[in-house]
């Protein structure tokens, strides 16, 4: 560890180096921009916050896992809460440890052997829908299915006609989040003008934000958001108007804890449920949408990929058959290294910490950056380039740990992660033995980076069946 304290930088350092980004207004530009010279981390001095932003995977792990008891999750999750209450994604201690052992269960691997017939299932009957050279916005085909494949295995009911509802209530929250700043723990550099020396004071019914001040109606949940809440008890009451003998979902599991004296609150098991909804499918719909992009840009890829799957045309998957798909898993590992679900992960210490020679004091916020780590060239020669041959390779055992973080990692660290690999590689592996998907040589969609990374705006791919062999 170094023995020198770093320096932190101050406003006027900060807003001649971003000077340019600001302007652009890309929050990635911006956060690569903060982070250029550096290389352990960089230090910033925001108002009266300090946000130190970790850039080698060493100190990630000391945060993520060794040092996370001394943590809170940071203000962008924390922002969320506005929408999903108490659920898994914003509680904290004991909440959080109860919630997390009621739900494991849903995402044990003898679980997984069930689900992944359904994805393969609900993916089958997804793509029957498809014509043969039409084009059609697979980012909004992705939500569509991955919130039926949510609805099904871990919700236990069918949300097919209400997916439309979900999926409005998710861009609401995620627009609004994003335009308040919940979405990006950086957010605040944007706001800062040389030599400020003291926070604005947030407006009569405001709330303090990461960027410094939320204005009053960002806390007002919109019509698409309370519409999403009225699912929720939708759901809920219909499992407990029919209950089942499995109690191995979610929503099953969650009903029964609430049996007890002792057990969950009705508005507990509804955070809970609205959170599984609304995150569960937005991460892995946004895996699959970058990694059907990246392939219809990619023909020899793709090709690779459909000689795999060609065996599974029919049927698809099994869980038994998923450790054998070596090359659709290196696919979306890829994919997800080029295009993180969660972009940026965000901390709050309430103890001091010292990371590498940056003393951090409790209240300052700690970021790690995915989409920093995974295009490093330290880590990933040549960065920029999708290959997923590196993940096949002898390059993938100089990846350090903690330097590829699709998922998260410690104790925090996502639940689904088993269970999204699973859907995510089912799903791909059934699109790619049936269709060829091509993307426009020119289309580059821009970035939202709200708390996940996805598409502003349509991702318009053609699809063209892929012709049956003849035995």
């Amino acid at each position: 560890m170094s023995t020198r304290t770093n320096r932190w930088m101050g406003p006027a350092r900060l807003w001649w180096k971003t000077r340019a980004a600001r302007r652009s207004g890309d929050i990635g530009a911006l956060v690569r921009t903060v982070a250029a010279g550096a290389d352990t981390a960089v230090g910033l001095r925001v108002g009266r916050r300090r946000v130190l932003l970790l850039l080698d995977p060493v100190q990630v792990g000391r945060l993520l896992v060794e040092q996370a008891a001394v943590t809170t999750k940071g203000p962008a999750v924390q922002l969320t809460r506005q929408m999903l209450g108490d659920g898994l994604l914003t509680s904290e201690g004991a909440p959080h440890d109860r919630a997390r052992r009621l739900i494991a269960p849903a995402f044990a691997p003898r679980r997984l052997a069930g689900y992944t017939d359904t994805f393969a299932a609900r993916t089958r009957a997804r793509i029957a829908t498809w014509q043969d050279g039409e084009e059609r916005d697979i980012h909004d085909e992705m939500s569509a299915l991955t919130i039926d494949i949510v609805g099904r295995t871990l919700l236990g009911v069918d949300l097919e006609d209400r997916s439309p509802t979900i999926r409005g209530s998710v861009e609401s929250a995620l627009d609004r989040f994003g335009r308040v700043g919940g979405g990006v723990l950086l957010g605040g550099v944007a706001a800062v003008r040389p030599f400020r020396r003291r926070p604005r004071p947030a407006p009569p019914g405001g709330i303090a934000g990461p960027a410094g001040t939320v204005p009053p109606d960002a806390t007002v949940p919109t019509a698409a958001e309370l519409a999403v809440h009225d699912v929720v008890e939708q759901v809920l009451a219909e499992r407990r108007n029919h209950p089942c003998d499995d109690r191995g979902d979610v929503v099953s599991a969650l009903l029964a804890a609430g049996e007890g004296r002792d057990g969950l609150s009705h508005q507990e098991i509804h955070d809970q449920v609205i959170t599984l909804m609304m995150a569960g499918h937005e991460t892995s719909a946004n895996a699959l949408t970058w990694t059907l992009f990246l392939l219809g840009k990619h023909p020899h890829v793709q090709e690779r990929l459909s000689a795999q799957a060609a065996a599974f045309r029919t049927t698809g998957p099994i869980f038994a058959d998923l450790p054998t798909l070596r090359y659709a898993r290196a696919v979306l590992s890829e994919a997800m290294r080029l295009y993180p679900p969660a972009w940026l992960l965000g901390r709050t210490l309430v103890a001091p910490v010292e990371f590498a020679g940056w003393r951090a004091p409790a209240g300052t916020m700690i970021g790690v950056s995915p989409l920093l780590l995974h295009r490093d060239a330290r880590w990933f020669p040549d960065p920029d380039r999708f290959d997923p041959e590196r993940w096949l390779d002898d390059r993938r055992n100089a990846v350090p740990r903690y330097a590829f973080l699709p998922f998260g990692t410690g104790p925090r660290a996502c639940i689904g992660e088993q269970f999204a690999w699973a859907e995510a590689t089912t799903v791909l592996t059934v699109i790619a033995s049936n269709w060829r998907v091509h993307t426009d040589p020119a289309l580059s969609p821009d970035l939202q980076y709200r708390v996940t990374l996805r598409p502003d705006g349509a991702v318009p791919v053609r699809l063209t069946r892929r012709v049956r062999q003849p035995p």
